[in-house]
């Protein structure tokens, strides 16, 4: 085996993917993560920060230690999404500590079987199933062979480097230690067989009086005055341009027409009046798609032509700003350079709100563009960028900006009614949900069964209720597919013969759970699911340990040559 990834360790896999690694975490983190002593190399001479070994102020060894890190992290979890800075951080600096302290306690370097083990447990070559496949391996080594930045030598020695640091951290953790209860409780968490009687309660016909007098409505007005604040707006107008006249001019082959109907049939259905298209019944797709596509192809060329003739738009918006900026035209100017421009215009807009975007700059859709270019305006900068609208394209310019204030009640009245009644009712619904609680957890105490109780209670208050007993099931196996999952939060507190309290689901949902049976394990601590838990209990525990001591001493050892405060 050994022998084989010997032989194998200078070819496969596409290294761009690890260049790419590796300049970003040398740039991202341990470049900027000034606190911690790592980057700010540059220009001058920076003290020496010396970390077990390392010289921290020093460019090569905040790269030697970012690069081990991200490439170990790579090897062994294969992270699907870029890893916070801070985990990424603490990860680089316990793992050379680690390393360091191995050193001093003269810990062996790892064998080769050591070696071979590891690998075949490396995330970065196991399948989907967890388990190590020899292709993945081989197609990681072989791109090994053309890779400037990693080596062979750089992936053997960090991978030896984390078979010493796993047997540094096992034995700085000790066998570790848990309590007989502790084992038992989570046993019991894991094993006990549960079955429910789910109540779903629907209050979409829920219509409690509410009362909304001005004087209700004035008091939660006043108690939540911050929500009504208006922010600072800016009040633009638009320099417009039609995308209109561009239009013929667009040109298009015959090349450029069939890939965007090709891209999605669906899109582009045929024009009222034509021919209906027959559907291939085993593919449901057209079974002539020649006549399919002739049928959709004004629609695509019109589309088309549409796209070309605002891009022409935001582009002549484009040479209008630079126009602007290049004469010094001021927005009280405006009207004479728009005079001297055929095809456009200048229309006022007044404030923009995200809420409220006007449909001549796109509606509430486009804000997320509109709005951070008209926030950038002020009166030393009167002129935006151009930006698409739906008749072309527009360039905004400042008129004032309005400085943020609170409205008087009169201002927003429709808007604390709105909030006002659907903050009473959504209280009112969880409060009947309570209220329904109470009731029929009183009834099964009583001897009535858990179904009868919540429908009766349910319809004296006005509620539907739904009912449903998935099959018996555990937290250590698969759930039923008609179990709702909120009902699992509900187990914590829950016992044989106890309804849960109301469980909100929606806005105007909620779930009671019954716990109509069950049924605890019996907890034998000679039976192997005992010992094996109690192992990984104590296995994570020691891990957690080790871990909090690392942390520990590095950041001991960081405070020894971190900067004075100032």
């Amino acid at each position: 085996m050994i022998s084989w990834i010997q032989r194998t360790f200078q070819q496969h896999f596409k290294w761009v993917f690890l260049t790419l690694l590796v300049l970003v975490i040398t740039s991202f983190v341990f470049v900027t993560n000034a606190s911690r002593g790592i980057g700010r190399s540059g220009e001058r001479k920076l003290p020496s920060r010396p970390f077990f070994g390392l010289d921290l102020s020093r460019a090569e060894d905040q790269r030697t230690l970012a690069a081990d890190a991200q490439l170990s992290i790579y090897l062994r979890y294969n992270p699907q999404r870029q890893v916070p800075e801070a985990q990424l951080s603490q990860y680089a600096f316990n793992r050379h500590a680690s390393l360091h302290l191995a050193d001093q306690l003269h810990l062996p370097l790892p064998t080769s079987e050591q070696l071979v083990a590891h690998i075949r447990t490396l995330r970065a070559f196991t399948d989907a199933k967890g388990e190590f496949d020899a292709k993945r391996y081989t197609d990681f080594i072989d791109s090994l062979k053309t890779n400037p930045r990693t080596t062979e030598a750089d992936v053997s020695r960090v991978i030896s480097d984390d078979v010493r640091v796993q047997n540094f951290e096992k034995l700085l953790a000790g066998p570790g230690y848990v309590m007989p209860s502790d084992v038992s409780e989570l046993l019991v968490k894991r094993d006990t067989t549960w079955t429910l009687a789910l109540a779903s309660i629907d209050g979409s016909a829920y219509a409690p009086a509410i009362d909304t007098s001005d004087a209700t409505l004035t008091k939660w007005f006043e108690t939540n005055a911050r929500r009504y604040e208006i922010a600072e707006r800016v009040a633009v107008a638009a320099l417009q341009v039609s995308a209109t006249p561009f239009l013929a001019g667009v040109t298009l082959s015959d090349a450029r027409i069939p890939p965007p109907y090709d891209a999605n049939p669906s899109a582009y259905p045929a024009p009222a009046g034509s021919p209906a298209i027959k559907l291939d019944p085993a593919t449901g797709k057209p079974s002539d798609p020649e006549a399919a596509f002739a049928a959709a192809r004004p629609a695509v060329e019109t589309e088309l032509r549409k796209k070309e003739a605002e891009k022409a738009a935001l582009g002549a918006a484009s040479d209008l700003t630079v126009q602007l900026l290049e004469r010094n035209v001021k927005p009280a100017d405006l009207a004479a350079f728009v005079a001297q421009h055929p095809g456009t215009t200048l229309t006022e807009i007044g404030a923009l709100t995200a809420g409220a975007m006007p449909a001549a700059l796109g509606g509430n859709t486009a804000s997320a563009q509109i709005l951070p270019e008209a926030e950038r305006l002020s009166a030393e900068r009167p002129y935006s960028n151009p930006v698409p609208t739906p008749a072309g394209a527009a360039v905004l310019v400042w008129r004032e900006t309005l400085p943020a204030r609170a409205p008087a009640f009169a201002e927003v009245k429709a808007t604390v009614l709105a909030d006002y009644r659907a903050a009473e009712l959504r209280r009112l619904f969880n409060e009947a949900g309570r209220g329904l609680q109470v009731t029929a957890t009183l009834a099964t105490k009583l001897g009535k069964p858990f179904a009868a109780a919540v429908t009766d209670a349910a319809a004296a208050a006005g509620l539907k209720v739904t009912l449903k007993t998935p099959k018996p099931f555990n937290l250590s196996g698969s759930f039923p597919e008609d179990l709702d999952y909120t009902a699992i939060q509900a187990l914590q507190s829950l016992s044989k013969g106890k309804v849960s309290d109301f469980l909100p689901t929606g806005e105007k949902a909620g779930l009671l759970v019954y716990a109509a049976d069950q049924q605890l394990p019996v907890i034998d601590p000679a039976s192997a699911s005992y010992k094996e838990l109690s192992t990984r209990l104590a296995d994570n525990l020691g891990q957690a340990n080790a871990q909090s001591l690392l942390a520990s001493r590095v950041e001991t050892e960081l405070a020894k040559s971190a900067p004075a405060a100032p």
